[in-house]
């Protein structure tokens, strides 16, 4: 493959830059740790005990390590280091090639792109704007495997620079690779933001949580997802009628016992999500507007990524926050849809 030996543009591009670096760096923090499950399944069965109340999140970090899932989380890192080093010595042609899925998409705060904009986009940081990243700072917070399904979520800070300029960037990434028909693992889609310095970041090369799932976990779901997608659409619309009405108490019914928020200056549990709502309720107001990009469907688990354009009211002072979020969907033990990740971050255009 012919390198692209450009040194592109860089500083304007913080935001951008930083979904990158975010895929990037991920490379740096992704490994095996906590796997779950039956060697041939990839999974973790529900357990008994808990009735989310408790999503099977939480017994999802709790199980055996499978050899299968500790392979697949092995093979994954090793992509993820190779991502990093072809963003490193700016080789876009082998990015384009051997790492952007065909149906590639990525979210970043000022813009989002396809595969070709995503290329033309780096030619220009790399050559006319003289971008450099210097340092990658990565962590992978969780990886999730549905069968050739990958779900990477983690921070990052990158420091680089444009034209001369100095940056330092603290983000949230979220990635989803997929092993195409060529048996290669490539990233299809992405989703970048700050989230201020507040939270720090501990690189790691070989440790990071990877839960492996299965069809026994998650259920076979062929024929079934217009109808998961109709459930998650409706508990969708009564959570955000719940934040509307200013009631913390009903939103709160949504969530997972161990529900996890990321947002810009934001890295909250269930009950700082509590507090957070009930605070913001007592002088501010939210009419969510929000529109679904992509939902992907992993029996009893949905990952959602859409955009949002809220009406915000704070001490009688209107605005429209924009943003781009992702949402992890479980199915407890009761049969009742729960949130349980949240990826909240900033979008401007």
């Amino acid at each position: 493959m012919k390198k692209l030996n450009f040194k592109n543009d860089r500083a304007s591009f913080g935001y951008r830059v930083s979904a990158f670096c975010s895929i990037v760096m991920m490379v740096m923090c992704l490994a095996v740790m906590s796997c779950s499950n039956l060697e041939n399944d990839l999974s973790v069965k529900p357990s008994d005990e808990s009735l989310e109340t408790n999503s099977t999140a939480a017994t999802e970090l709790n199980n055996p390590v499978s050899q299968k899932c500790l392979s697949l989380g092995q093979e994954n890192t090793d992509r993820f280091l190779a991502y990093n080093a072809a963003y490193i010595g700016e080789d876009l042609d082998k990015l384009y090639q051997d790492f952007w899925g065909h149906n590639y998409y990525e979210f970043v705060p000022n813009f989002e792109k396809d595969r070709e904009g995503a290329r033309a986009n780096m030619l220009s940081f790399y050559g006319e704007r003289n971008g450099d990243l210097t340092s990658y700072i990565c962590e992978s917070k969780e990886r999730y495997i549905y069968n050739d399904v990958v779900y990477d979520m983690g921070t990052y800070d990158n420091v680089g620079s444009m034209n001369g300029n100095q940056f330092i960037i603290n983000g949230y990434y979220f990635l989803r690779w997929i092993k195409e028909s060529d048996g290669v693992w490539r990233v299809d889609k992405s989703v970048a933001g700050p989230r201020g310095n507040t939270v720090e970041v501990h690189q790691t090369t070989d440790a990071g949580p990877v839960i492996c799932n299965n069809q026994q976990q998650s259920g076979n779901t062929t024929g079934n997802e217009a109808a998961i997608s109709q459930e998650i659409t409706a508990r969708f619309a009564a959570y955000s009628q719940a934040l509307a009405l200013g009631n913390a108490d009903n939103a709160s019914g949504f969530w997972a016992a161990d529900v996890h928020l990321y947002g810009q200056g934001l890295d909250l549990d269930r009950d700082g999500l509590y507090q957070y709502y009930s605070q913001f309720f007592q002088t501010g107001s939210i009419a969510p507007h929000t529109t679904l990009r992509y939902r992907f469907v992993h029996g009893n688990v949905v990952f959602d990524i859409a955009q949002a354009d809220d009406t915000v009211i704070v001490n009688g002072v209107q605005s429209i926050r924009k943003k781009n979020y992702v949402i992890r969907w479980v199915k407890g033990n009761d049969g009742v849809w729960r949130i349980h990740r949240i990826f909240d971050l900033l979008r401007v255009y």
